[in-house]
C-alpha cells in the first residue's frame, strides 16, 4: 500500500478521481482505494498522522516521491493533463515524446506529490 497525507482529504480524493480511481467517499480521516494488480492508494488526513506519531510534521520539501499512471493511448496523456490542469491542478510538465519512448507528462497533485502520466508511443 502507497499512503499519501494530505492537507486536505476531500480535494485530494478529487484530484485522484480525475485520474480515474474509483475511491469510496471517507467516513473519517482515512480512505482507501483498491488499484489494478491488488496493491492499494490510501489517504490520511495530516492531523490523523500527526495524533499517531507524536513530533510530526508535514514534509516542507516536494519531489521526494512519485506516483505514475500509465495510460492506454499516447493521445490519453494529453487530455488527462488538459482534464487535471484545467481542474485548477499544477502541470509540472507538459506532454512530450521522451527520448525513452514514451508519451510522458507530469503533474502535482494538492500536496505536492509528483505524478507521471505516461504511455509507451507506437
Amino acid at each position: 500500500m502507497v499512503e499519501i497525507a494530505t492537507k486536505d482529504l476531500q480535494r485530494a480524493l478529487d484530484f485522484y478521481r480525475l485520474l480515474g480511481l474509483d475511491i469510496p467517499e471517507p467516513e473519517g480521516p482515512h480512505v482507501e482505494a483498491e488499484l489494478p494488480g491488488g496493491n492499494r492508494l490510501a489517504f490520511d488526513d495530516e492531523e490523523i498522522i500527526a495524533g499517531m506519531h507524536p513530533g510530526w510534521t508535514p514534509p516542507t520539501q516536494q519531489g521526494r516521491v512519485a506516483i505514475a499512471f500509465e495510460v492506454s493511448e499516447p493521445a490519453d496523456v494529453d487530455a488527462l493533463f488538459e482534464k487535471l490542469t484545467a481542474a485548477g491542478h499544477s502541470g509540472a510538465l507538459k506532454p512530450f515524446d521522451a527520448p525513452w519512448g514514451q508519451r510522458y507528462a507530469t503533474v502535482t497533485d494538492p500536496d505536492g506529490t509528483s505524478v507521471d502520466l505516461f504511455c509507451p508511443l507506437p
